[in-house]
């Protein structure tokens, strides 16, 4: 018999009886033990995980840094920075403190005090000694510049030559490869940035009758507005990897101190957005928009330089020695830098070609401690005693005009 439309509609609409939807309790039951098993499968094997992590001592990866130990006696200052492991044979053992009054301190701003004794898990160490001038250089007979040519070499703690001995400082390796016909004054100073370099090269052109003047440059020497100062982080700035505050940065995670598998896990993720982080505050500094007052700064500095008539100067990008085997992150950096030379009527050498594609560990003085090694300021030295040559006649001291 057929059925009216309705009806049949109306058979459409009720779906199927309600015995044919009901679920059947046994089977809900069994759903319920199975996800139940699963999410206490996981709890248990992440627990005996955890067991395993912390019996067998694994954890996130522990960068035992440089130590500050001071010659307090000393006169002129006398210090060292000390290290845990010698790479490169460039370190010495460390000198005898049983006698006389010694203090050492990590390498942070704070420079928190630390016992003696803590010296032996950085065994080896870079001695530093300043002149009566207060640069880390040989004492002269005359300030005053005699018969010899002199050369200012200017810069931050990659001219200073932290991490390196004294005779493989980049202004040595120039003076070595000028013969020793001219002489290179270190004119770098820790921590300092171009607006601090400008005095440095004032006192030098003026008080040691240096004509030639070499600035050199890196990414991080871009004086900083407020804004951009607060978002710093010194966990790691692609120069130095400080443990006090890379320790401090994972105690803030909710996990550190409680679960050693997830501090483990996510530690390579942390790291990758640490760097990830720091290219961007980089990049942000020589932003215009978020830094123009200082970049206009740096403008007219560099134009100042290139207008003396006391001096000439010249210009040298030394690269950030961070991933130079793949896609180096600050290059836009370089090229910022080099265009305003340029605008300025400055000659700028960047470096970064003749370091691209080496390995950037093979170039740092350690591991914690990515300054450039003696291996590095030798590439340096080379390439800007050619550049020099070739390209800027008449710089050097002795070279036809």
């Amino acid at each position: 018999m057929t059925l009216p439309i309705e009806n049949l509609l109306q058979t459409l609409s009720d779906g199927p009886t309600t015995a044919a939807c009901a679920v059947d309790p046994s089977m809900r039951s069994r759903r319920s033990f199975r996800l139940m098993a699963v999410l206490l499968g996981l709890l248990a094997g992440a627990a005996i995980a955890e067991v395993a992590v912390r019996a067998v001592g694994w954890q996130p990866p522990r960068f035992v840094t440089k130590t500050q130990l001071f010659d307090r006696a000393a006169n002129p200052p006398l210090y060292y920075h000390c290290y845990p492991s010698n790479p490169h044979g460039e370190f010495a053992p460390l000198p005898d403190v049983s006698r006389g009054d010694w203090s050492l301190t990590d390498y942070t701003f704070e420079a928190t005090p630390l016992p003696l004794s803590r010296l032996g898990r950085t065994p080896w160490c870079v001695e530093y000694r300043h002149s009566s001038k207060g640069i880390r250089d040989r004492e002269y007979d005359s300030w005053q510049a005699g018969d010899q040519p002199r050369l200012a070499v200017v810069g931050d703690s990659f001219v200073f030559g932290e991490g390196v001995p004294e005779p493989l400082c980049l202004p040595r390796q120039l003076e070595q490869r000028l013969d020793g016909a001219t002489i290179c004054i270190n004119g770098g100073q820790l921590g300092a940035n171009i607006e601090q370099e400008q005095p440095i090269i004032d006192a030098l052109v003026r008080e040691a009758g240096c004509r030639q003047v070499i600035w050199v440059v890196i990414p991080n020497d871009v004086p900083l507005t407020p804004s951009l100062a607060r978002r710093q982080k010194y966990i790691n700035d692609f120069v130095l990897i400080r443990d006090r505050y890379l320790e401090r940065d994972r105690d803030r995670r909710w996990y550190s101190g409680r679960l050693r598998l997830a501090d483990v896990l996510l530690s390579p993720f942390e790291t990758r957005q640490i760097r990830r982080d720091t290219t961007e505050w980089y990049l942000a500094c020589y932003d215009t928009a978020q830094n123009a007052e200082n970049l206009t700064l740096m403008q007219s500095l560099f134009a100042a330089a290139a207008q003396r008539t006391d001096a000439r100067v010249v210009l040298v990008v030394y690269p950030l020695l961070e991933q130079l085997e793949s896609e180096y992150p600050l290059q836009p950096v370089h090229a910022a830098i080099v265009s305003m030379a340029e605008r300025a009527g400055l000659p700028a050498l960047d470096l970064l070609p003749v370091f691209a594609g080496r390995s950037s560990s093979s170039l740092w003085v350690h591991d914690s401690d990515h300054h450039p090694n003696g291996s590095a300021h030798a590439l340096a030295a080379e390439a800007v005693v050619t550049w020099l040559r070739r390209d800027v006649p008449g710089f050097l001291p002795g070279d036809g005009p």
